[in-house]
């Protein structure tokens, strides 16, 4: 667990709550993915945990035994619930690996009402070694219908010194029972200072280059940066913008590019090239000085509805990449004049 960047406002309602006495017993932490909400409410666990010696909320994690067990997910006091594996074997792998090494394709589509009913134990007697007992559900659209309504009876009727930090992408698909119940924290996409903070931080080998590209192509969500960082991203985003700059009229890197992601182990960094393509044609749109262009809102169109359908559709991926390539080579600013 490391330091948290930016979101002060979030942090400030939190800690005068907290300062005041009038701690909220639930908390929807509510804004897009990857912007730092499951950090925030691992540091709150922290703080509130940490009774014995109580750190200055929402700083550097101390080396401690609640970080201790936080961190080996082994805390008494403490629950996180999240999809779990769809299958045995995915189970097996979890079993193996952790339930990180999951895949999306391979975690479960919901958080059962099994797992909520698992909390039962922990709510029935006295914190174990703290004064509160903390639950974070990550995330709460991830609930089937009886496992939302399961947890509302616990929001309704809450245990004794117990904190619900419940994790929304979506808020507005909640139960409004379940909003009405809990004071919300919204999170909002970081600044750059606050990106390049978090990135020096999680990857201290990044060179500069690199760095500014991945704090462009996070826009402003820490974790997407991050899981560029994992597959590579930069060096891709490198490629993709020399093709646009040059227009790579003898295809070298438009094929340069398909190689790199045609391979079935590179299928995470080809979903992140899907993910990352039409917003760097946007960027190059708004950067150009034919922002209004037809021309060139209709190759974001494109590349857009091509990178939504490739995966659904199942479409050959060196033919994908070099269709985005191509369309990218049509931003060039010598075809962007004509």
């Amino acid at each position: 667990m490391t330091s948290f960047f930016g979101h002060e406002k979030p942090r400030q309602i939190f800690s005068q709550s907290f300062a005041k006495d009038k701690l909220h017993h639930a908390w929807i932490l509510a804004g897009d993915k990857g912007l730092g909400k499951a950090s925030f409410a691992q540091q709150a666990a922290h703080f509130l945990l940490n009774s014995r010696n109580r750190p200055t909320m929402f700083s550097e994690m101390q080396d401690d035994e609640a970080g201790h067990l936080l961190a080996a997910g082994s805390h008494p006091d403490f629950r996180l619930l999240r999809r779990g594996p769809k299958g045995d074997k995915e189970e097996k792998k979890a079993r193996d690996n952790g339930l990180d090494s999951l895949d999306e394709h391979e975690l479960a589509r919901n958080i059962k009402v099994d797992q909520i009913r698992t909390l039962q134990p922990l709510f029935q007697n006295q914190a174990s070694i703290s004064e509160y007992r903390v639950v974070v559900i990550d995330a709460a659209d991830d609930l089937e219908r009886a496992g939302a309504n399961a947890i509302l009876k616990n929001l309704e009727e809450p245990p004794k010194n117990t904190i619900f930090f419940l994790i929304s992408h979506m808020p507005d698909r909640l139960l409004p029972t379940i909003r009405s119940r809990c004071q919300m924290l919204r999170f909002d996409p970081l600044c750059d200072d606050d990106m390049r903070n978090v990135l020096k931080k999680a990857a201290p080998k990044l060179d500069e280059a690199d760095l500014e590209a991945l704090v462009l192509a996070g826009e402003g969500s820490p974790g997407r940066a991050l899981q560029y960082v994992e597959v590579g991203l930069a060096e891709l985003e490198r490629i993709a913008r020399e093709i646009i700059k040059s227009g790579d009229r003898d295809n070298r890197l438009k094929s340069e590019l398909a190689r790199k992601l045609a391979l079935k182990a590179a299928t995470p960094r080809y979903r992140a090239f899907l993910e990352r393509a039409p917003s760097l044609i946007a960027e190059q749109i708004k950067d150009s000085e034919t922002m209004c262009s037809l021309h060139a809102i209709e190759k974001w169109r494109k590349a857009s509805d091509l990178a939504s359908a490739a995966l659904p559709k199942a479409l050959d991926n060196q033919a994908v990449i070099f269709q985005l390539g191509s369309l990218m080579g049509e931003l060039s600013p010598a075809k962007l004049r004509k």
